[in-house]
């Protein structure tokens, strides 16, 4: 289990932070954020799916709830959902309180 507090620690948390206080600047972004989750899970798939195969990393029993989807633990698929939504939200907030840092060419 203790994947799942790290990524409640250290993702979940901060995200609900910035979401609580940014929530009216980030409710214009909803679709973009989607975009990026669903972008995420499109490529971060195949990718653990294949990284779990080949053995380049793997998940000890102990650490994990023990729910395996399609070849991958359900904590990886959260990871990809928030660890996404964290950057998304992030690069998002920048760009609403620096404007003159990201621009458009």
């Amino acid at each position: 289990m203790s994947y799942l507090m790290w990524l409640t620690i250290l993702v979940c948390f901060p995200l609900s932070v910035l979401w609580l206080t940014h929530l009216k600047s980030l409710m214009k972004y909803k679709r973009t954020i989607s975009l990026c989750v669903f972008s995420g899970l499109l490529f971060g798939i195949p990718w653990d799916y294949w990284a779990i195969q080949t053995r380049i990393w793997e998940f000890p029993r102990e650490n994990i709830v023990g729910i395996w989807i399609a070849g991958i633990p359900l904590e990886e698929y959260l990871f990809l959902v928030f660890v996404t939504m964290l950057i998304s939200t992030i690069t998002l907030i920048l760009k609403h309180r620096l404007p003159n840092l990201i621009e458009a060419d």
